[in-house]
């Protein structure tokens, strides 16, 4: 495991290994305000850019459809050469051809995410031009992930997936629950462990900006809580959340807190449980959906709660919980957020994903509701000092020198 103190400078004018070395991620890079997997991998990239290496992120998409794309200065963008894929399992061998002349030979390659057709193809040919590459799992390999779809991807599995998972240098955790799990599931060469990290701006952002106005909902219980991501009720525990409320609500003579929920549906299927659930529980007044926010917008969202609350069944390391904690908010997570650890050395606290768990948490929280504020600065402190980009890049550099024999 990675140490989590903080690593000295890496790249120095002497070392021309560390400035000449080349990593080429793979993956999803299409800005989704949804999801944080783009912003994991644009995060990475910016940071070990900043270091001097050499960065190249490659779409599966032709250019002119990835103009969504964040820029990033002095990055290598490549788009494929190809207007059209027909089969996704299968790619041309002028990839490689083509990522020589547009980046260079890589010294490593980096895969985000899992069952994506196009990464595992992309795997194939740099095995055969023995191209070193790393996944970077983004919590899809645990075993409660494993069981969504679990048909369909023990297939995966036994047919390509885990001869993708084997050839690899090694796997990319973001936590050491996360690595456990996936030692559970796969034979793996290595596992690596280095978290995700926050921009700097979320640490100023506090003192630049004003918390959003909740109007008369934002005057009513003692206790506000706040949820911002994609709202996938199963797989981000908010039935759990949900019924918490419920429990909270029979037990109390009278509310203790409200919720307000930020974020675009994960699909009309969501949106139908979703609304059902806080109608059917006797929550309208205690809930309330906000629809998606973007920007300098959500964060004042997240300023507006004095709880932020990710009740997760699984996940990588969720981007939105270390974004509240540099905010300046204290969270409550379960376990499975992989997470957990940081949010209670952090000042918050973790429970069991379930209800009744979740609701006792709350009425602690409830108890120690004065001493709130200086608890969201001890989570800022822990996020400056350890869990930006720059901290993070320097750790996973480490990692990847070794995986390369550098240093």
């Amino acid at each position: 495991m990675v140490s989590n103190k903080e690593m000295p400078k890496i790249v120095s004018e002497s070392d021309t290994q560390t400035a000449n070395m080349k990593i080429l991620h793979v993956g999803p890079l299409m800005l989704s305000h949804a999801s944080g997997l783009p912003e994991s991998i644009l995060g990475f990239a910016s940071a070990q850019i900043d270091m001097g290496l050499k960065v190249g992120l490659l779409s599966p998409l032709p250019l002119i459809q990835s103009k969504s794309m964040k820029q990033i200065p002095s990055v290598c963008l490549l788009g494929s050469p190809h207007r059209t894929h027909y089969n996704p399992w299968i790619i041309p061998r002028d990839w490689i051809r083509h990522i020589r002349n547009k980046f260079g030979t890589p010294d490593l390659v980096n895969f985000h995410s899992t069952y994506i057709p196009f990464n595992i193809a992309l795997a194939r040919r740099c095995r055969q031009v023995s191209w070193r590459y790393v996944i970077t799992a983004h919590g899809v390999m645990g075993c409660l992930a494993q069981n969504t779809k679990r048909i369909k991807k023990r297939i995966a599995n036994l047919l390509f997936f885990r001869s993708y998972v084997k050839h690899a240098e090694a796997i990319h955790a973001f936590s050491a629950s996360e690595a456990k799990e996936i030692q559970k599931l796969f034979k793996v060469k290595k596992i690596i462990i280095v978290p995700n990290g926050v921009e700097d701006y979320f640490l100023e952002a506090s003192e630049k900006l004003s918390p959003a106005d909740l109007g008369d909902f934002g005057s009513k219980g003692d206790l506000m809580l706040g949820f911002i991501g994609r709202i996938d009720v199963y797989h981000k525990g908010l039935d759990l959340l949900l019924n918490a409320l419920k429990l909270l609500k029979s037990q109390m003579e009278r509310p203790i807190c409200n919720l307000f929920v930020i974020g675009p549906f994960h699909t009309k299927k969501d949106e139908r449980s979703f609304c059902r659930m806080v109608e059917s529980l006797g929550l309208k007044d205690n809930v309330k959906l906000l629809g998606a926010k973007y920007g300098k917008e959500k964060l004042r969202y997240f300023l507006a709660c004095d709880i932020f609350v990710h009740t997760s069944r699984f996940e990588g390391m969720p981007m939105s919980v270390l974004e509240a904690m540099a905010l300046g908010r204290t969270c409550l997570v379960t376990a499975a957020t992989n997470v957990s650890d940081i949010v209670c050395e952090g000042g918050g606290w973790a429970c069991k994903p379930d209800s009744i768990s979740i609701a006792e948490t709350i009425k602690s929280i409830y108890e120690q509701r004065d001493s709130l504020k200086a608890l969201g600065r001890q989570s800022h402190e822990l996020i400056q000092t350890r869990f930006t980009w720059t901290n993070v890049a320097q750790k996973l550099y480490q990692e990847h020198s070794k995986l390369c024999c550098i240093g």
